[in-house]
């Protein structure tokens, strides 16, 4: 057996609760009245309308253009992508072609102070164009639109530099040739409507349509630039009809009354692991208390990357079933070092015994509830094979339970699996906690 260093216990259980409380409270920079996140905390996740309410808002095609059913449906679309790509996955779209209107339902934004609708659906209708103009200015010559481009996509390059990767269409490719052998060594701004969002220089003449902007870009940015890119490319400009707030379905309260629900359920459950596991469930505890953290973060945008993802009641479900989950997993693991020692092997062996026969009956669980959650997102993501068939307006709730289901797993996996059995393990070799009864023995 391989020995465990007896301080990793206490390294990964400080760990484990300097970021658990960092991914409930966040980080946060303040600069005047602004105040910015620097790490994201439980405050910082955006909840679904069925939580916090919402806004909604009927679009239809600006400056008297008169749109087609297919443009109507193209322009559909593109909303529902720069939905989902802020990680809006609560929505509601209808397209109504006869009438050439769009309608829309989604969650306030996650910082959302004043909640005042007709600056809130600013996030969806403002960008409705995407042009790229020779030099810096808007009334300068437009040389790509963005029915021209393919794709964005945020990346790192060899330097470990954050940049952007675009790639234009076939009908693109041409344009942008041209476009960039005129500004050579010049800007090629890019603008949404009439603001500018980037603005690099051209290197060089690129014709097969794949380039790369860079520029300093952190994490968060270069994914923000290439959320716009690809969600800016509708066939005409959205003029807003109307637009109003929506209530929460569960009632103004019914988010604190969860918190309390949840804070209590979760010092019951340790109690629980404590008083019948001991040092085990003590143990367990910490791991779970991680799990829960780690859940969180993903689900808030700790980890800069990623959005906020809109957390919805099903999402809340599938985030209390994968604590189940991780709860089970540290129960086995518990259960089998207990009968190890009462089968009279020495602690130090039962415990790592006890790890090593409850490992494939975790991983078997946890395998068949991740296999589960992909195929939820994959079948009830947004433009799925079903969308047709369900609706647009029940992917988002099977969705968010299939994510945080799956991040919760995920999660269970890294604290209880890794993190946890290592603290098993390196408790077993510490001096004061080498008693029989304080693992689940006899006294």
């Amino acid at each position: 057996m391989k020995r465990i260093p007896k301080s990793l216990f206490f390294i990964l259980a400080i760990a484990i609760a300097v970021f658990s409380v960092l991914s409930i409270v966040g980080v946060y920079s303040r600069t005047g009245d602004n105040q910015t996140p620097v790490v994201k905390g439980i405050g910082d996740i955006r909840w679904g309308i069925d939580i916090k309410g919402g806004v909604e808002a009927t679009f239809k095609p600006g400056e008297d253009y008169q749109a087609d059913a297919n443009e109507i449906e193209s322009a559909k679309s593109i909303i529902e992508t720069r939905l989902v790509a802020k990680n809006i996955t609560d929505y509601e779209l209808y397209a109504d072609a006869s009438n050439g209107r769009i309608i829309v339902r989604y969650p306030w934004k996650e910082d959302e102070k004043e909640f005042n609708p007709e600056s809130a659906i600013q996030e969806i209708s403002a960008t409705a164009k995407l042009t790229f103009k020779a030099g810096t200015t808007y009334e300068s010559e437009t040389l790509v639109d963005g029915s021209m481009v393919a794709k964005a996509l945020a990346a790192v390059d060899e330097k470990g530099n954050y940049v952007v990767s675009l790639e234009m269409n076939d009908t693109g490719k041409a344009a942008f040739a041209k476009a960039t052998e005129q500004q050579l060594n010049q800007p090629l701004s890019i603008w949404m409507d009439e603001v500018c969002i980037s603005s690099p220089t051209v290197n060089s003449v690129i014709t097969d349509g794949k380039a790369q902007i860079t520029g300093d870009f952190s994490a968060e940015e270069a994914n923000d630039l290439a959320t716009k890119i690809n969600a800016g490319a509708l066939p005409f400009k959205l003029e807003t009809v109307s637009f109003g707030a929506i209530s929460p379905t569960l009632g103004s309260s019914s988010l604190s009354s969860m918190a309390i629900a949840g804070t209590i359920a979760m010092i019951l459950v340790i109690l629980f692991l404590i008083i019948f596991y001991r040092l085990s469930g003590f143990i367990a505890s910490i791991a779970l208390c991680g799990q829960m953290a780690l859940t969180v973060a993903t689900i808030s945008g700790f980890f800069n990357i990623f959005n906020s993802f809109t957390m919805t009641l099903p999402g809340i479900a599938g985030l209390i079933l994968s604590i189940g989950m991780g709860c089970d997993a540290n129960i086995i693991t518990a259960e089998r070092i207990k009968e190890e020692i009462r089968s009279g092997k020495s602690l130090e062996r039962a415990v790592y015994k006890g790890c090593q026969n409850s490992f494939w009956a975790i991983i078997d669980g946890n395998m068949t509830i991740v296999i589960v959650s992909v195929i939820l997102m994959l079948v009830f993501g947004p433009s799925n094979i079903l969308s047709a068939i369900f609706g647009l307006s029940t992917t988002g709730a099977v969705y968010s339970f299939g994510y945080t289901l799956l991040m919760g797993v995920i999660s269970n996996f890294i604290m209880s699996v890794l993190c946890g059995r290592a603290m098993f393990k390196a408790c077993a070799g510490i001096k004061g906690l080498r008693k029989n009864w304080l693992w689940g023995g006899k006294k």
